[in-house]
């Protein structure tokens, strides 16, 4: 009984979101996507990328940035599952001569957390996630910039002693860390390309004696496109598409995983049967999720943006939304919403604060 109630606990904190391909990694708190303006824009950002949280979108962002800037936002994290919840996110950007630096610093809480046998709590701690980010970019010309971050991870999902005293082994805690890499280039004076690589390390133990999880390693590209631009109104489209490679075992694959058939990708969308089979490709690239957004700016001073996100295996699709007030061109006030996309009842607010100078 008490081997199984502190599994379900382990297991909690790192499957609150159900993340398809993304639930076969550890450390995934690193896909929930921050930043009230972005969740707004249906969290296709990686073409953006033009304040703090580039340091979690596209490090390459920074490299086109010419002030300071400073991004802090706090969420009651999918209050639906567990009330404790909470999410917070603070990132910065300094110019420098030598290029452009950056840093964030993510934390995640599921609240308190209890351990029970017969009924009886043995034990109470607060689980966390935390990730710490290092970034730099560099533009090598005034339409591209290339940037990359450093990141230390580290999950606490309980206390050795308490892992130790069920008798499953020592851990409890797990770390790693990370590399980021982006690209951003602008074609035109009206259109944006983005890449990011985001989560490139070794894997993640929580156990001493456990198995390794990927962390969800995660290639994102995108777009952005003004379509109206003038002094008074500005209309900006963006989209992401975005990937996650996490627990493919390329030694246990074979040929006809590497086979690639649209037809068969319709009729596992009409099917309702498990047993249809897909190679590696197509189910690979059934598990993609799609973003789209736009955002209309009113002379620089109230922006409304609405979103659609798609992640069709993980079951969040849905319509996003959101809006923010910008005060004399250095003060922003966002706030985004993406209640609509989980399949259960829950209120999913983003507030953003953000200062440039």
């Amino acid at each position: 009984m008490k081997k199984f109630l502190l599994s379900i606990v382990l297991l909690f904190s790192t499957t609150v979101l159900i993340f398809s391909t993304a639930s076969q990694a550890g450390a995934i708190f690193l896909m929930i996507y921050p930043g009230s303006r972005a969740v707004g824009l249906g969290n296709a950002y990686t073409a953006i990328s033009d304040d703090a949280l580039a340091t979690y979108y596209n490090p390459a962002g920074l490299g086109l940035q010419d002030k300071k800037d400073i991004v802090l936002m706090h969420v009651e994290w999918l209050p639906g599952l567990n009330a404790g919840m909470y999410y917070e996110f603070a990132g910065v950007v300094v110019p420098t001569k030598y290029g452009v630096f950056g840093g964030s610093l993510i934390y995640l809480t599921t609240g308190e957390t209890s351990a029970t046998s017969d009924n009886d709590p043995t034990a109470t701690w607060n689980t966390f996630d935390l990730a710490v980010t290092l970034s730099y970019a560099y533009k090598l010309r005034n339409n591209l910039s290339v940037g990359a971050s450093g990141k230390f991870i580290y999950s606490f999902l309980a206390p050795d002693w308490v892992v130790q005293d069920f008798s499953i082994g020592s851990g409890g805690q797990g770390q790693s860390v990370a590399l980021d890499l982006g690209v951003i280039y602008n074609p035109t004076k009206t259109t944006t390309l983005g890449l990011s690589l985001s989560n490139m390390g070794p894997g993640i133990q929580y156990i001493a004696e456990g198995s390794i999880d990927d962390l969800p390693c995660a290639l994102r590209l995108g777009i952005k496109q003004m379509i109206l631009e003038n002094r008074l109104n500005k209309l900006m489209f963006t989209s992401d598409i975005t990937k996650v490679f996490a627990g493919i075992d390329l030694d246990s694959l074979n040929d006809s995983d590497f086979v690639f058939e649209f037809s068969r990708l319709s009729e596992k969308k009409n099917s309702t049967e498990d047993s249809l089979h897909l190679s590696m490709l197509e189910a690979e690239f059934l598990d993609t999720w799609l973003s789209f957004g736009l955002e209309y700016l009113y002379y620089d001073l109230f922006a409304l943006r609405a979103g659609y996100f798609v992640d069709s295996y993980g079951e969040r699709i849905g319509f996003t939304f959101g809006g923010g007030v910008i005060v004399k061109n250095s003060i922003r006030i966002d706030l985004g919403v993406d209640s609509d996309i989980y399949k259960f009842e829950t209120a999913n607010y983003r507030i953003s604060l953000g200062f440039k100078w």
